[in-house]
This record gives C-alpha cells, sequence and structure tokens, in this order.
C-alpha cells in the first residue's frame, strides 16, 4: 500500500483473489510496484502469473481484494480510453492483424481502444503518421513499415507491437511471456529492446518470464509465484540456487 505522504504506486495489489470454480488460481497476492520499475513474474506453468497480469490489464475482476493503477481502482476506470491511458499489453502471441501493414498496426495503438482499433483505422490523423514511423526507427524495423505484418518474422513482429504500445503511451506495460516464441538470440535482443524503452520513458513494466535467466538479466525485480502466492520478491542479485529449486520443485518433491 501506497504511504499518504508519498505518490501513488504505478501498480498496487492488496489481499487480491482469482477463483476458477473451487481453484484459486490467483490466492491472496498483495504486490506494490513503484513507477519505472521492470518486474518479472516467474514460476512454473499454471503458477497464476498470467491471471495476475490479467487482473492487473483489468480483463479480469478479483473475487476479492483490490487492484490499483497509479491509485485508482482499476474496477472503477471506464474499458478503452481511460484505462488504456494507464496500461498497454504486449502479447506472446504479438495480437497484430496480418493483412494490415506493421505501420497500420502500430497507428492501432494510438486509438487507445483494444476492441475499436480496427473500425477506426481511418480516423487516425495524419500527423500520427510520423508518431508511429518514430516508434518503428525505435525498434529498429523502419523499414518494414508497410510490409503486412503476416509476413514478418516472429521477432519482427513483436519489435511491432513494442512500437504500438510505445504510440499508446502508457504508464503501466504488461507483457505476457513476450519472448517465449523466439529463439534465444532474438529473445534477449527483444528483451533488451523492451526493458531499454521502459527505462528510457520511465514506464513500468511488468512481465510473466518462462525463462528465468533471461529475467534474471534484465529486470529489475523478480517475483516468484507459485500455486497463486508469491513465494520470494527479490533483486535479481539476491534470488539463490535454493529458492529458485523451490518454485520450480515439483509438488511430490516439496511434500
Amino acid at each position: 500500500m501506497a504511504s499518504s505522504n508519498a505518490s501513488p504506486l504505478a501498480v498496487d495489489l492488496d489481499g487480491v483473489r482469482k477463483r476458477y470454480g473451487g481453484l484459486a488460481a490467483v490466492d491472496g497476492v498483495s504486490l506494490a510496484v513503484a513507477q519505472g520499475q521492470t518486474v518479472a513474474l516467474v514460476g512454473p506453468s499454471g503458477a497464476g502469473k498470467t491471471t495476475l497480469l490479467r487482473l492487473m490489464a483489468g480483463s479480469l475482476a478479483p473475487d476479492d481484494g483490490v487492484v490499483r493503477l497509479h491509485g485508482r481502482d482499476i474496477g472503477a476506470l471506464t474499458p478503452g480510453r481511460e484505462l488504456a491511458g494507464l496500461v498497454g499489453i504486449v502479447a506472446q502471441q504479438y495480437d497484430l492483424v496480418p493483412n494490415l501493414s506493421a505501420l497500420q498496426n502500430v497507428l492501432a495503438g494510438h486509438l487507445g481502444s483494444w476492441s475499436l482499433w480496427r473500425s477506426l483505422l481511418s480516423l487516425v490523423a495524419p500527423r500520427d503518421k510520423p508518431l508511429a514511423m518514430r516508434a518503428l526507427e525505435r525498434v529498429g524495423v523502419a523499414d518494414q513499415a508497410y510490409q503486412r505484418a503476416g509476413l514478418l518474422s516472429g521477432g519482427e513482429q513483436q519489435r511491432v507491437a513494442i512500437a504500438r504500445v510505445l504510440v499508446q503511451d502508457p504508464a503501466v506495460v504488461l507483457a505476457d511471456e513476450p519472448v517465449a516464441s523466439l529463439d534465444p538470440a532474438r529473445a534477449a535482443d527483444v528483451l533488451q529492446l523492451l526493458t531499454g524503452i521502459a527505462r528510457e520513458n520511465g514506464k513500468t513494466l511488468m512481465a510473466s518470464m518462462h525463462a528465468v535467466e533471461l529475467a534474471m538479466g534484465h529486470f529489475d525485480r523478480l517475483v516468484g509465484v507459485r500455486d497463486g502466492t508469491v513465494r520470494f520478491d527479490a533483486a535479481p542479485s539476491a534470488v539463490t540456487e535454493a529458492m529458485l529449486a523451490n518454485l520450480y520443485a515439483l509438488d511430490a518433491e516439496i511434500a
């Protein structure tokens, strides 16, 4: 929780729970993240990492507890532009429209609405095009601006997705396994780009990561998640082999 004499936290989860039937996907998680921090959620498959990101994105409502973005209860925010001004998403599978150009996909980020942007592309002002081109230049794919997104490589598509978030300009960026579908070399390049852009622009970055080694080399904090609970929250230099072994151990081995 943020203190009364401090600026609101970028992300503030207070006793958050989310259940699917009888299963607690997130079980009483409290997490405070300051503006500008880069945080990786690490843990085994099914640990609750993606559910946590979806709660932060406002696409899921908690059963108990509160999710706040910059001091505002996310449940009270209006979907669309109000929410898009606070949070942007980089998805594992890029979430691009394959028959549109890279530039058109990036321009969609300026509309601030994930659900309506296809129908609104024609309303983008001419002055927005240079903004989108600068974003493509920043992520290194300006030469592919007019190429159909579906013809780009996986690494190029993820860079376009990052450029789209740059144009959207949210305070908090959520990335769900952003490099899981890339080979190790491209994964490292894209992750360096994503975390670097977040730091350059003072953005808070929350990402779920399967590759712990990559996470340790790029993020300010690692939050270990297992069975819907936080098992550790530490700087990469403070994360020990024992902590990781416990996080990823089989239930039978822990018992």
